[in-house]
């Protein structure tokens, strides 16, 4: 409530999963000994002509490196790893001192749809690299894709099954098997058929650093099949979707201490640029869910389950500020993260402003209330970390109206303007026996005052009243702590209290559309609920809104109650959310007292909406 003062005169005067770091950073290799450049529409290398290391050294962007996979290598150095190439003069060997890129010194082999077969030594030194804890990953492609028209050249769907037949048997429990090729009319397609279990190896690729995938595209591909008697650690990543078939996009395995991932297309990964004459690439890297994956699997190669974090604070203002409406704030944020990747920083003011700058950034509060100010930077991994500021924004004017008891009049009679920290002269007549019975403040009736009785005087008496302007009570929830991961019914302890999550959860994802480091969640006819009561009413509510990754649109609405939740009443109208980015929508409530309140989507649909920055401006 608005404070105030009353003076009368004269008569009363707040395992495995070890993040990178910069100084030592993990490398992986892409091998070129398998003529991965071959044909037209082939060039499944980094940087095309400067090997093994690509150049430029610290590219701008993935077109400085002019190989097919070059977004792909972009992204790892951008990651702190390091990116290096396995020239075709190279040799593929594992503990062999006198060969500086023996596969020892690497976290990662990448063979990129190769078009010759390995020998028996390189075969056992792969595996040994395996077995010994390194990452392997085999990207292969259809049977007869076969580029490379020299000596022994094959196609990849060979060369991969002859690579995991090693020792006398297949330990890696996999092969790969006939798909679908070049006029097929199944041989572009979709799927979203991703495990749903929840093993590290599952939880690590499909729902990784990068984001949590859900669809991926194919342009003639092979399948691959698992037989887990030949190893009982395989597993199946993503299924296909074509009528009648049954094989496996991606399956997954550990030999030893290492781990494999193999998926049956190399498409996925073409990022369609290069300079190379000749060559007929096609941008698919950057499309749906194939960039999280590739980067996840990766990850999870090098023996990350996760990316650091960002560490963030704010400078400026080093303090909660307190400021008068129509003000303005200079933020200024401060972010490291010990890898040294790219950070992108944002600002959310808590009115509905932002900005996207480190700082400084100004920002102006036209209306009293209570606002939380938040910085968040967030890597190129999908890591983030927010810091922020309570804003006090005093009314630089309210107006006020005092009423007289019974039988007196008062003047002014009508409501007065007053300034922030001033005062109001009211005059009572007759001299005698009347009271000042009432104050409004900003149309609030602030309650009776009391008696006030003026006697043994015969002139009109003046009471001066001296108001100061304070913020309306506020809550803000950014939904930036707790946990819930599920979308079943539960509750979850939150900055302001417990709320309840009803098909529900708190996501924090790259496909999470967040103001900080997550938000809700919501599917199907899904419900967010405070668990407690907010104690002085509400004049606003405000809450940000947007889709999900790609789902589609959906609708919602805000429900409050004044009874602990035992019954409830809409406020305002049904909102619709057509955009992925966040946009603000504010409720009319007007109704004072102890309410909570309750989001509802209304629309019954498979479609994901994200909340964020819940907002109450109360009395």
């Amino acid at each position: 409530m608005r404070a105030f003062r009353i003076l009368l005169i004269p008569a009363l005067a707040l395992g495995l999963g070890l993040a990178l770091e910069a100084q030592t950073p993990k490398k992986v290799l892409f091998d070129h000994t398998r003529h991965e450049e071959a044909g037209t529409s082939a060039e499944w290398v980094i940087c095309s002509g400067s090997e093994p290391n690509p150049s430029p050294a610290a590219p701008a962007s993935e077109a400085d490196w002019n190989g097919g996979i070059s977004a792909w290598g972009f992204d790892l150095f951008k990651a702190g790893y390091a990116v290096q190439t396995l020239p075709p003069a190279g040799r593929v060997t594992y503990g062999d001192a006198t060969n500086p890129q023996d596969l020892s010194n690497y976290a990662v082999y990448v063979i990129p749809e190769p078009y010759l077969k390995f020998t028996a030594a390189e075969k056992q030194a792969i595996f040994t690299f395996v077995q010994n804890g390194g990452g392997l990953f085999m990207v292969g492609n259809h049977p007869g894709a076969i580029r490379y028209s020299g000596t022994g050249g094959t196609d990849a769907y060979t060369v991969f099954n002859d690579l995991v037949a090693v020792n006398g048997g297949n330990p890696y429990g996999f092969t790969f098997v006939p798909g679908h090729g070049p006029g097929d009319a199944l041989a572009n397609t979709t799927s979203t058929a991703f495990a749903l279990g929840t093993s590290p190896a599952e939880q690590a690729i499909i729902h990784g650093t990068y984001g949590s995938l859900g669809l991926m595209d194919f342009h003639s591909y092979s399948y691959l099949n698992l037989n887990p008697a030949q190893n009982p650690n395989v597993q199946e990543i993503l299924h296909t979707q074509v009528s009648g078939d049954t094989g496996s996009f991606i399956v997954t395995c550990t030999v030893g201490a290492g781990r494999v991932v193999a998926i049956s297309d190399s498409a996925p990964a073409d990022d369609g640029t290069t300079s190379t004459s000749g060559k007929a690439l096609h941008n698919s890297y950057t499309l749906n869910s194939n960039r999280a994956f590739f980067l996840n699997a990766t990850t999870y190669l090098a023996g990350a389950t996760s990316a650091p974090v960002p560490v963030v604070g704010i400078v400026s203002p080093a303090s909660n500020p307190t400021i008068t409406a129509g003000g303005a704030v200079t933020f200024q944020g401060s972010a490291s993260i010990s890898d040294s990747s790219t950070l992108s920083y944002s600002w959310a003011f808590g009115d509905g402003g932002t900005a996207t700058a480190l700082g400084p950034v100004s920002h102006t509060y036209p209306t009293a209330g209570n606002y939380t100010a938040t910085f968040t930077a967030t890597s190129n991994q999908g890591q983030s970390a927010s810091a922020t500021r309570t804003i006090t924004v005093n009314a630089a004017s309210f107006t006020l109206t005092a009423s007289a008891g019974p039988g007196g009049t008062i003047s002014p009679a009508g409501a007065v303007s007053v300034a922030n920290g001033g005062s109001q002269t009211f005059t009572i007549s007759p001299a005698a026996g009347y009271v000042i019975s009432s104050v409004t403040v900003d149309g609030v009736n602030q309650g009776a005052l009391g008696t006030y009785t003026f006697s043994n005087v015969t002139a009109n008496h003046t009471l001066a009243a001296a108001f100061t302007a304070s913020a309306g009570s506020s809550l803000t929830e950014a939904f930036n702590t707790g946990t819930k991961g599920a979308y079943a019914l539960g509750t979850v302890a939150l900055a302001t209290g417990t709320w309840t999550l009803d098909d529900a959860l708190l996501g924090n994802t790259t496909s999470d559309r967040k103001a900080g480091a997550q938000s809700v969640r919501v599917r199907n006819s899904g419900k967010v609920t405070m668990g407690f009561t907010f104690p002085t009413g509400a004049k606003t509510v405000s809450l940000k809104h947007a889709k999900y990754g790609t789902d589609g649109n959906s609708t919602w609405g805000l429900w409050y109650s004044t009874n602990g939740g035992s019954t409830w009443a809409q406020a305002g109208s049904t909102v619709t959310t057509t955009s992925t980015t966040l946009a603000t929508a504010t409720f009319t409530v007007n109704v004072a007292g102890a309410i909570r309140f309750e989001v509802r989507k209304t629309d019954g649909s498979a479609n994901r909406v994200n909340f964020d920055d819940f907002q109450i401006a109360g009395y």
